[in-house]
């Protein structure tokens, strides 16, 4: 965590608040449907930001989406990167099972 608080503590102030504006304003919510490729959300337990209501409703719209949750708040790459990246590893080598192009 400690690379990742260093990065965030040296970002200008005023381009960090623009960014929380961005996700803060945006709303996907009905464009997600439109998604039609082979979809993995990965949500953190814990997350007071995406909670995993709002994953499990991403999941439940677009149509055949995987939904794996982790024991972490809102970071999981960074909170659990050998479990993120594991999930992701195993979703990929399914799809490549099944055929799919990715």
């Amino acid at each position: 965590m400690e690379p990742f608080r260093t990065t965030l503590l040296e970002t200008d102030p005023q381009g960090l608040a623009g960014s929380y504006a961005a996700v803060r304003d945006t709303d996907m919510r009905r464009t997600i449907a439109l998604i039609t490729t082979p979809t993995l959300i990965i949500a953190g337990e814990h997350d007071p930001v995406t909670t995993v209501s709002h994953s499990e409703a991403m999941a439940a719209t677009i149509p055949g989406a995987r939904l794996a949750v982790m024991p972490a708040a809102h970071m999981t790459h960074i909170e659990y990167p050998a479990e993120f990246m594991k999930a992701v590893l195993d979703f990929l080598l399914r799809q490549i099972g099944q055929g799919a192009m990715i």
